[in-house]
Formats: C-alpha cells, sequence, structure tokens
C-alpha cells in the first residue's frame, strides 16, 4: 500500500506517515519512484505508533519493535560522511569564493591603473593642444620666426638683385624699366 492509502486508513495526513517513518527511523521497502510500500505488518506497527501517540506519549518516546528500526550504525555511518562531504563542499565553495574575489580585486585595480595612465595622457594632450592654440606658445614662436625669416628672405633677395644689375634708375636703359617693377 502507498502512503496516501495508509494515511486514509489510519485517519491522518500523509506527511504524518512520513513523519512518523523518517522520525522513527523505521524499514520501510520503497518502489522504483522512491515513495514507500508498506506491507501489512507495517501498517500494523503504524497502527501501534497511532495509539501510543493517542495515549500521550511524545513520538520520540514510542516504541517499537526491533525489527522495523532502521540501523542507527549504518544510518549514522551515511549521515558522518555525508556531513564531511557537505563540510569539504563549503570549504571548497568558500575558497572559490575567495579566489573569484580576488581576481575581481586584482582587475579593478588594473582598470583603475589603466585609467589613472589614460587620465594623464589626456591631461598632456590638452595642454599640448592649449600651446598649440595660444598666441604665446612655443609653437607659436616659431611659427612667427618662420614667417620672419621668410619675409627677411624675400627683403634680402632685393638688394642681391640690385647686386647684380646695379641701380640702374639713373641709367636710360632698357633695364631701368625692369627694375623698376
Amino acid at each position: 500500500m502507498n502512503t496516501s492509502a495508509v494515511a486514509r486508513l489510519l485517519n491522518v495526513s500523509h506527511s504524518t506517515i512520513q513523519r512518523w517513518v523518517t522520525q522513527l527511523n523505521m524499514e520501510v521497502e520503497r518502489n522504483q519512484l522512491g515513495h514507500y510500500q508498506f506491507s501489512d505488518e507495517d501498517i500494523a506497527l503504524l497502527r501501534k505508533i497511532q495509539d501510543q501517540l493517542n495515549e500521550g506519549i511524545i513520538l520520540q518516546k514510542v516504541s517499537i519493535s526491533e525489527k522495523k528500526i532502521r540501523k542507527a550504525t549504518i544510518h549514522s555511518e551515511p549521515n558522518k560522511e555525508h556531513d564531511q562531504l557537505l563540510e569539504r563542499v563549503t570549504r571548497l565553495e568558500n575558497g572559490l569564493k575567495t579566489k573569484a574575489d580576488d581576481v575581481v580585486s586584482y582587475q579593478l585595480l588594473q582598470h583603475r591603473s589603466e585609467m589613472e595612465e589614460m587620465h594623464k595622457l589626456v591631461k598632456k594632450l590638452e595642454a599640448r593642444i592649449e600651446a598649440l592654440e595660444t598666441p604665446t606658445g612655443r609653437h607659436f614662436d616659431y611659427f612667427l620666426a618662420a614667417e620672419e625669416a621668410a619675409a627677411t628672405k624675400k627683403t634680402k633677395k632685393r638688394p642681391f638683385i640690385k647686386m647684380i644689375f646695379g641701380n640702374r634708375k639713373n641709367d636710360s636703359s632698357s633695364w631701368s624699366t625692369a627694375d623698376s617693377d
């Protein structure tokens, strides 16, 4: 019989039946899906449990036959191993979280360093642009010096030409008209 059928038979809920089985460590067969399969002997034992509870005995003090109680040593061994595995998994998870936090912290520091370097570079570029745009800037002075040098060259060419051809304004030849241009 399944849990719901036994619960109807004893006039209790199916969760009550499950609680009795687990808290009293009863050995009850299970089907392929893992559901309890109660035999007539199991149902008789559950009736005795119900009678004791109705008499006012608390569940932890209910006595049942030794045959249907799961061996405590068998049950405690897997629990001990289970607890050890659970503790190990917890330690590993905590270690993993710590490593992940460390990696993220390192990455944040790296990004911050890169951002500071980029900020310094932007400041340098701003200063260069400012220097190029202002008339008192070093580059602007160089530009003015280059313009003055070009203007000086033009004025120097004229005397060089006069040196070659001479001053022919007083001369009535055809060179005087070319020189005056």
